[in-house]
């Protein structure tokens, strides 16, 4: 997936909860197309992590993301010759790390790229060995991504300094902005009993105060191992007795006990919210999140 490059950028808010949308992106003539070209690359492992850095970088850098289709699931993805050549001609490489995507650092390390040229976000201070790896959904992480990814834009070019810390700086608005949604979302919602099918979007759960329920039944589906017969037990029963307010699921895995659970919640009348691993098309990651967060809000009954 390439992100156009674009030319201006504002914010806007939707009510108190929105966040920053840039303005159209352009299309290319051949002209415009050569001359994205000799701009430098940067290669994002995720479409998450792409759209924020496109969202920094452009219109001084071209930003390109490999994994972008909903259908592929990125904890099973190996990467291709192609991947290899497309990094190797970086000037840039950010990823999500945190062992989520280890082919991106296999490929940074055989290219040869500087380390302070590979911009990962599980560096945030916060980030510890065995921590949920999904960071694009944690606020800190995606924070602290944006302030290093500026600085490492800067750092290799610095005639365009200027432009990549004042979008950066609209950016953490928007994640400010989010957090504000989510403070008031979290009046109305906080200490709810959801779960999930895999720790996806525990992040957002705990910035809302949910309790996050069945996390051993999550852990097991995240590391493609069989749940223990106790653990499908205590989560069906949850369900059949409502003491679940909300199931969310990953429409990327397709596992048989996840299917069972999905359907038992219909059955059960217990609301159901779904989430990808990859931003979906024609989105900005803080429409995404606002999104969902919206979303979460209507599923667990509170009126926005």
């Amino acid at each position: 997936m390439v992100f156009p490059v674009q030319k201006k950028q504002g914010f806007w808010l939707k009510t108190a909860f929105c966040a920053l949308s840039l303005a159209g992106a352009l299309g290319f003539g051949a002209g415009a197309a050569q001359a994205a070209a000799k701009m430098p690359l940067v290669v994002a492992a995720e479409n998450t992590w792409g759209d924020l850095a496109a969202q920094i970088a452009a219109p001084d850098m071209r930003v390109v993301a490999i994994l972008s289709s909903p259908t592929v699931d990125p904890h099973e993805y190996q990467a291709t010759p192609a991947d290899a050549r497309l990094i190797a001609a970086a000037e840039l490489v950010v990823a999500n790390g945190a062992g989520y995507d280890s082919w991106a650092d296999k490929l940074v390390a055989a290219s040869g790229l500087l380390p302070a040229r590979y911009v990962r976000a599980d560096s945030w201070p916060g980030w510890e060995e065995g921590g949920n790896p999904h960071l694009w959904f944690n606020m800190e992480a995606v924070s602290a991504f944006v302030k290093h990814f500026a600085e490492a834009c800067a750092h290799i070019d610095p005639e365009h300094a200027d432009g990549y810390s004042g979008r950066a700086a609209k950016m953490q608005m928007a994640i400010q902005a989010i957090e504000a949604h989510a403070a008031l979302l979290k009046t109305h919602v906080a200490g709810m009993h959801v779960a999930a099918t895999e720790p996806l979007f525990t992040p957002l759960a705990d910035l809302l105060g949910l309790q996050m329920d069945e996390q051993a039944f999550q852990l097991a589906i995240m590391n493609d191992v069989e749940p223990a017969p106790s653990t499908i037990a205590k989560f069906e029963s949850d369900l059949k007795e409502h003491r679940l307010k909300m199931l969310v699921y990953n429409q990327q895995v397709e596992e048989p006990s996840v299917r069972h659970l999905l359907e038992l919640a219909q059955q059960s009348s217990v609301p159901t919210l779904p989430l990808s691993e990859m931003l979906p098309p024609h989105k900005h990651w803080q429409v995404w999140v606002h999104d969902i967060l919206v979303q979460t809000g209507q599923l667990l009954g509170v009126q926005q």
